[in-house]
């Protein structure tokens, strides 16, 4: 009822996606950064659960329909920019802070106010570039599937394995560098640039609307 001689080329080809940093990459980084591995893969359990609920949108077509009502896109469009620009300012206030007060990186830096899994859960739904590539993507691999929920259902825990086993030594990298990342002036350095990051998705966004 699947066809599974379709799954290596579709590994591979979501490999190119994957290893392409995106949003919600910079913002896993900057929390494994900032809060160590248990904001890490708070970061990652948010991700992946973007991916979960739009693979359930993929599965149930809630997705192709979402995808062919222009008021819905842009609804979704404009949910992402603005979450990117709130990310944005988040990291400018934090370098801002920063400058003002540096962070000794023998310290711990508080985290929980950040909310590592539900941020990167809202960056990742709030993403229309996640659901074009999924309703793009994905039926390209369908073979001789007698069922395309199935081979839908198979294809998107092959990516959230493929996803996880990247991420999972992204978080610990990340983390073992925290005290190279925390000194003050790389500090600032960082989220300015993550800001910078997220400005220039939010205003890509816009120009694609």
């Amino acid at each position: 009822m699947i066809d599974t001689s379709v799954l290596l080329p579709f590994i591979l080809a979501s490999l190119v996606i994957i290893l392409s940093p995106g949003a919600d990459t910079f913002l896993l980084l900057r929390f494994a950064i900032r809060g160590g591995p248990t904001a890490g893969f708070a970061a990652m359990a948010g991700i992946l659960a973007g991916l979960s609920l739009v693979s359930l949108l993929l599965i149930s077509g809630m997705g192709l329909l979402i995808s062919q009502v222009p008021f819905a896109l842009g609804v979704v469009n404009v949910l992402g920019i603005s979450v990117l620009l709130v990310l944005a300012a988040i990291s400018t206030r934090a370098g801002l802070i920063l400058v003002r007060v540096p962070v000794d990186s023998s310290s711990a830096v508080p985290h929980g106010t950040d909310k590592p899994f539900r941020m990167s859960l809202i960056t990742n739904v709030t993403n229309p570039k996640v659901l074009i590539f999924y309703l793009a993507f994905f039926p390209q691999f369908l073979g001789q599937a007698e069922s395309a929920v199935l081979q839908l259902t198979l294809l998107s825990v092959a990516f959230l394995v493929v996803t996880i086993i990247w991420l999972v030594p992204l978080v610990y990298a990340a983390s073992a560098a925290r005290n190279f990342f925390l000194r003050p002036p790389v500090a600032v350095a960082m989220e300015f640039t993550v800001a910078a990051v997220f400005l220039l998705l939010a205003i890509l966004l816009a120009i694609n609307l």
